[in-house]
């Protein structure tokens, strides 16, 4: 079972560098209590960049990957 902060970390990093709104979390599966994932991944050492959405009550999170053009996820270093 994938968890809801699964869900979002997903979300964020097939979208690395780009931002995202929550409404789209929210779509993805998370549910309206994503920013407390957020704060979970935050708490694990994620870099997660908020700002209000142009006209809405709603955030826009990023999830900042040095060396990331925006929308392109990077290889992993290992094959696992």
């Amino acid at each position: 079972m994938v968890t809801k902060r699964e869900i979002v970390y997903t979300v964020l990093r097939e979208r690395a560098n780009e931002w995202t709104s929550g409404l789209m979390l929210v779509e993805a599966g998370a549910g309206w209590r994503y920013s407390a994932r957020i704060h979970e991944l935050r708490q694990a050492g994620h870099v997660i960049e908020r700002r209000r959405s142009l006209g809405s009550a709603v955030w826009d999170y990023r999830l900042v990957i040095e060396d990331v053009a925006p929308g392109q996820i990077p290889l992993p270093l290992v094959a696992a």
